[in-house]
């Protein structure tokens, strides 16, 4: 049976990245550093040739997606799932980083905070986070953007895979928390401390109905 190679990718720095907010639902475009990074990114991937490629409908992303694809003309155009739009923050869209961890702090105290973010556990504690301070209540819950971004992604894969004898690869461009959701439901204590970075890039095989992490949080060389 083929196996589906899928390339997961984060978008590039945007403009909210670098001013510390959190950006889910909200978007914002790219910075030169994130254009510039998301080209190495590129590069390094240029001689991968791919099946397939699919991208989140957030700008950020289809702006990333465009300066990869750039580089493969084997791909006619990258086809936008809802289902890879990253984690939605409710009321929290736009909100300073920094006031996020004094509001966990003054509840919690630093000391059972540093241990929670330390925790094998930390992943969930962060979403868990996000939906206390929420008072929209309209935050997803980790349940929620797993089962969402496991069903595209499994989708994706099914369709791919459907009457093919041949590996594939396939490129997905999305976000750093959706995909963190995922692959922590898949291998938990691989998902580094800080999730992935910008235009990183993880491996993940599909074979038999079965995801396995081949690679994780990779990213290009500056001088690439």
């Amino acid at each position: 049976m083929a196996t589906i190679h899928l390339y997961l990718v984060r978008h590039g720095q945007t403009k909210l990245n670098a001013a510390g907010r959190l950006q889910g639902i909200y978007d914002s475009e790219l910075t030169h550093t994130g254009v510039r990074s998301a080209q190495r990114l590129a590069r390094m991937l240029a001689d991968v040739h791919f099946d397939a490629a699919y991208v989140s409908d957030l700008g950020r992303a289809q702006q990333t997606s465009r300066i990869i694809t750039a580089l493969h003309p084997e791909i006619k155009k990258p086809t936008i799932d809802v289902g890879l739009r990253e984690f939605n923050f409710g009321g929290l869209e736009g909100t300073r980083n920094m006031w996020i961890v004094k509001q966990v702090q003054k509840q919690l105290g630093i000391g059972t905070f540093v241990k929670l973010m330390l925790s094998r556990e930390r992943f969930a504690t962060l979403l868990w986070v996000f939906n206390s301070l929420d008072q929209t209540r309209g935050a997803e819950t980790l349940v929620g953007v797993t089962d969402r971004i496991s069903s595209a992604l499994r989708r994706i894969c099914l369709y791919e895979s459907q009457d093919s004898q041949h590996d594939k690869n396939i490129l997905i461009v999305s976000h750093g928390l959706v995909l963190s959701a995922f692959l922590y439901q898949i291998s938990p204590h691989e998902l580094p401390t800080r999730l992935l970075k910008n235009t990183s890039v993880s491996r993940v095989d599909y074979q038999n109905r079965q995801f396995k992490l081949i690679d994780i949080n990779i990213t290009p060389k500056k001088r690439a």
